[in-house]
């Protein structure tokens, strides 16, 4: 639990575009025994043989890892009309963003935490394929990527092997996630709210805060949208 708070006050002191898309960011070298707390140890009890599959037949890695990061964010109910909540995926590998989504859901979602951890298990399928893409084209993929999600009880829930499960309805979901960190697929971290680039693709904004958010990841997080400004 200290290191997962002395993570959030990294986060909270640092710009969080820097950590997520810049592959040379301490948080990536120094600090990187910071957060990599090992999950895959704690939950390996909870999920015995979770594992990576990865096709043997794949070609040999020709370059060096590029860090994957992803962006998730679930609005609750939506749909005005339907109450069915939307997800938005970002995904960047290395400071490159080459996938995004924004889809409305199926179900209906009883609660914001069930909507979000249906977010989260979206968002680990997506990257499961992005993984495969990437060592297809003979990029090295082997540590796991982070998830980076605005609510705190998900992120705890499928980190901390303490947790318990108290939403039927989202079982499937919640054991998704979990047993991908406990396979060392990925990473699911707390970022700010107003830092998660996925809001623009979930909910609608202010002018002002979508260009924020945008230029946050295309043109570095010293991007201030103004009021006057046009997207």
């Amino acid at each position: 639990m200290e290191q997962l708070l002395s993570v959030f006050g990294y986060l909270k002191k640092q710009p969080n575009w820097q950590i997520v898309v810049d592959s040379q960011d301490p948080i990536y070298k120094g600090g990187e025994d910071l957060l990599s707390r090992d999950f895959t140890k704690e939950l390996g009890n909870q999920y015995p043989g979770a594992f990576e599959e990865i096709d043997a037949n794949l070609p040999k890695p020709l370059i060096d890892e590029i860090k994957i990061t992803m962006f998730v964010n679930s609005d609750h109910a939506h749909d005005k009309v339907s109450r069915r909540s939307i997800t938005g995926l970002l995904i960047f590998v290395g400071r490159t963003p080459v996938f995004y989504t924004s889809k409305r859901r199926r179900a209906i979602e009883t609660s914001t935490y069930g909507a979000k951890f249906c977010g989260m298990k979206t968002a680990v399928k997506e990257l499961i394929a992005v993984c495969f893409m990437l060592r297809c084209l003979g990029v090295k993929v082997k540590h796991a990527s982070m998830i980076c999600g605005d609510n705190v009880g998900v992120i705890q829930n499928a980190t901390i092997s303490e947790s318990l499960l108290k939403k039927k309805h989202v079982a499937i979901a919640y054991h998704k996630t979990r047993e991908a960190a406990a396979a060392g697929i990925c990473h699911p971290i707390k970022t700010g709210r107003v830092d998660n680039f996925a809001d623009t693709l979930s909910k609608a904004q202010t002018i002002k805060t979508f260009c924020t958010l945008v230029g946050g990841f295309m043109f570095g997080s010293e991007h201030v949208a103004t009021d006057e400004e046009e997207c």
